[in-house]
């Protein structure tokens, strides 16, 4: 028996983590949905207030899902609002491997992994009795369980002193972020209708920091994430007449040894720099075997920004793209000269001219000849791809099919942007509102020192990146069109809500609980700091900023 199961803090947290909320699912989300909506609907301030509290439809969402925002006004009529948000979805829990059954029930959980094969280090917090493990229990339902506590004392006390108090609900963060783009454009509109100031968005996600920086800490921000694509095409030959052709594996080949893993093209900001370019998918894209030698692949890569955006994202692609087609082509006419020494033949390499191109360029050649037809021609590509795909694949299936509409040949590389995109996003000082959220993140830090003797870290951006990307856009507006005109499938696979970004400017910042080995068999929480220490944090984080917003920064 742990001493926190009679809190109502804790036996939120419990009840949401039962719930399977597994993201993609209708099912799963939606419960868990209507399950926060009717627990917050049922605090007495909701049931006077009973239009504060909402459940409401993601856009266009083909699995019918929700997202759940409540508000509890000020005594006081008033503008400033301050936002807790917090994501209802978790990944699945295949690496759970035979105690999956139990992933969801977090007391029965921590209780069966006992006998199970786990690190030493993970052990030893297991026999500290101070940790609860389960799916969720950090990533993040500890977070939410504390947002909704937060917002239902508030609400059964009869409203919020000084400002306005919200939470924002929602699904499929581990998968597209759609319930947050649906949420941004709901964010505006009640920003418009309303007139409503958000002082803040506070993410609920908890700390994930591993050895020596496994403390708990506080986020100014939250790190970007983009995925560009590098889709490559040679000219075909059987592989007898190696020479007559020309391979798109050496362009691969060269693009992922400049990029992949390499600290040249790490972001940077104030002094840290951020994990590089990683590989997330290269393959052929034949779709049957045959003695050709590989003549179209492709290859997408992971990259987290602090400072870049597409555009200079775009630029150095191309310039990648080039250096790679020239060392492939040099490399190729090496080869082909001593092969023909080899055998005697004397035949020459052949000529190559290679060609990078944006997406972009590609869209606009494709649309040149098809005119009106062209929407109908991308709308039958991607409902032609094999059932299977994601996203992803469906995209770069449209560009192989606008490749071979234009009848461009090889050497060649498109460019462009994969989904999602999560624009990085901080309170680093360059308005008074990110300036007043930023000295009520230190207050906070001071106060975790004295009231608790916790040393509370304080660090630039969220580096698992969250839906705090969506708080509004931190750049030139025509920098999201970059990324529209280069995302095949744009507006059909996916879509930002550019306008509602670009209205939205809401300052962040990130405070959570203590939370270990996220999406892991072994995901946990720290149980005294849950319960205990970020509550109160939380609830002093929100009045430092009403403070703030009321006196000047």
């Amino acid at each position: 028996m742990n001493r926190y199961e009679d809190s109502v803090l804790y036996r939120l947290l419990t009840d949401l983590v039962k719930f399977r909320s597994v993201s993609p699912s209708r099912e799963g989300e939606n419960r868990i949905a209507r399950f926060i909506f009717e627990t917050l609907s049922a605090q007495p301030y909701f049931r006077r207030h009973p239009e504060d509290v909402r459940l409401l439809p993601l856009e266009n969402d083909p699995l019918g899902r929700h997202f759940v925002f409540a508000v509890v006004r000020a005594q006081e009529p008033t503008a400033d609002t301050v936002l807790l948000a917090g994501h209802m979805d978790v990944v699945g829990v295949q690496a759970c491997g035979s105690l999956a059954p139990f992933a969801f029930d977090p007391e029965e959980y921590t209780e069966r992994i006992r006998a199970a094969d786990i690190s030493p280090e993970v052990r030893k917090d297991l026999e500290t009795g101070e940790w609860l493990f389960g799916r969720g229990v950090a990533d993040m339902k500890s977070g939410l369980a504390g947002g909704m506590d937060l917002v239902m004392r508030a609400a059964g006390d009869g409203g919020s002193p000084g400002a306005n108090i919200a939470l924002l609900a929602v699904p499929d963060e581990e998968n597209n972020s759609s319930g947050m783009l649906s949420a941004a454009s709901f964010l505006a509109r009640f920003q418009k209708e309303e007139k409503v100031r958000f002082l803040a968005c506070i993410m609920l996600e908890p700390t994930f920091a591993a050895g020596e920086e496994a403390k708990p800490s506080m986020y100014l921000g939250s790190i970007g994430k983009i995925n560009p694509f590098f889709f490559c095409a040679g000219k075909e030959t059987h592989v007898g007449e190696y020479y007559e052709g020309f391979s798109a594996a050496p362009v691969l080949s060269h693009i992922n040894l400049m990029l992949d893993g390499s600290p040249e093209y790490a972001d940077s900001r104030f002094g840290r720099s951020y994990p590089p370019f990683g590989c997330m998918r290269q393959t052929d894209l034949r779709r049957e075997y045959s003695a050709t030698i590989m003549t179209r692949g492709f290859a997408f890569y992971s990259y987290l920004t602090a400072t870049r955006l597409p555009g200079q994202i775009l630029s150095e692609m191309r310039a990648i793209a080039a250096e790679a087609l020239d060392r492939s082509i040099s490399r190729y006419r090496k080869n082909a000269e001593a092969f023909s020494s080899l055998d005697g033949s004397g035949n020459p390499p052949k000529s190559w001219t290679p060609q990078v191109m944006d997406f972009e360029d590609l869209s606009r050649r494709a649309e040149d000849l098809l005119g009106n037809n062209f929407t109908p021609f991308v709308e039958e590509t991607l409902a032609s791809a094999p059932e299977d795909a994601d996203e992803r694949g469906r995209a770069i299936e449209l560009v192989e099919a606008m490749v071979e509409l234009c009848g461009l040949a090889g050497p060649l590389v498109i460019v462009g942007f994969l989904p999602p995109w999560y624009p990085h996003r901080s309170s680093l000082g360059d308005s008074e509102g990110e300036r007043a959220a930023a000295w009520a993140a230190g207050e906070t830090v001071r106060e975790a020192e004295i009231r608790f003797g916790e040393t509370l870290q304080l660090r630039p951006f969220f580096e698992g990146v969250s839906d705090l990307s969506y708080c509004g856009f931190q750049g030139p507006a025509p920098e999201m069109d970059v990324f529209a005109r280069n995302m095949p499938g744009w507006g059909k696979l996916y879509s930002l809500p550019t306008e509602a970004l670009a209205e939205l400017d809401i300052p962040v910042l990130n405070l959570g609980p203590l939370g270990r080995d996220a999406h892991k068999n072994t995901e946990r929480i720290h149980l005294r700091y849950a319960m205990e220490v970020f509550p109160h944090l939380l609830e002093f984080l929100v009045k430092r900023i009403i403070e703030k917003s009321r006196t000047g920064v």
